[in-house]
């Protein structure tokens, strides 16, 4: 058993109750990514991949709040990564025009990082993984703002702060809080991941246009 939140007090499938079921949030959020994905008769496919993975974030997540095994935790972390990922390709390509070469190249930066905050599991609850994606959005918050675009990225930063806040917080606050602040971690980012999307949307979709287009 992998005890990792002030909720989690013993072995069982309900031993974490709420932080289980607010990964309900996760599904809301793929069902929202699904509607954005729609291009009239059409979908785009890269809206549409990530509609899928925030499935996956919820289903994996909500596993890993029950079972608390190894796989389970992969099941919740590796959708995740990938998310994180692709919403990063699509922005570098649709709305930075950076190369594909250049964009995979940044990707696997990124990547790169993630697993290095991934060796220090102690730090800040874990939380130190997720220091490169709070980087990354903050960049591109600026970036929507340099080519005045609609804020998405910058409510998007605002909330992955506060959610890193409570994810970083939970086991210090059991004293005082048994239930812990891993849930808001998940209603936050439902959030944010809906925002990821709204980010990339085609120019049709959001009237921006694409700067590879230029």
């Amino acid at each position: 058993m992998i005890d990792l939140y002030c909720e989690r007090l013993g072995p069982g499938l309900t031993a974490e109750p709420i932080n289980a079921l607010t990964n309900g949030a996760f599904l809301v959020a793929a069902w929202r990514l699904e509607q954005l994905a729609r291009c009239g008769e059409r979908r785009d496919p890269g809206v549409l991949t990530l509609a899928v993975l925030a499935l996956a974030i919820g289903v994996g997540s909500g596993l890993f709040h029950t079972f608390a095994t190894g796989w389970a935790l992969a099941a919740d972390v590796i959708p995740i990564l990938l998310f994180q990922l692709l919403v990063l390709l699509l922005y570098l390509r649709r709305r930075a025009g950076v190369s594909t070469a250049g964009a995979v190249a940044l990707c696997l930066a990124f990547l790169l990082a993630c697993l290095a905050g991934r060796s220090v599991p102690g730090a800040l609850n874990g939380s130190l993984a997720y220091a490169p994606t709070l980087a990354v959005l903050a960049v591109l918050a600026w970036h929507q703002r340099r080519r005045s675009l609609p804020p998405s990225l910058a409510w998007a930063t605002g909330l992955f702060s506060l959610s890193l806040l409570m994810r970083s917080v939970d086991n210090a606050v059991c004293p005082f809080w048994p239930t812990g602040t891993h849930l808001f971690w998940h209603l936050l980012n439902a959030a944010v991941l809906v925002l990821g999307g709204v980010a990339v949307l085609p120019d049709r979709n959001n009237g921006a246009t694409d700067a590879g287009r230029r």
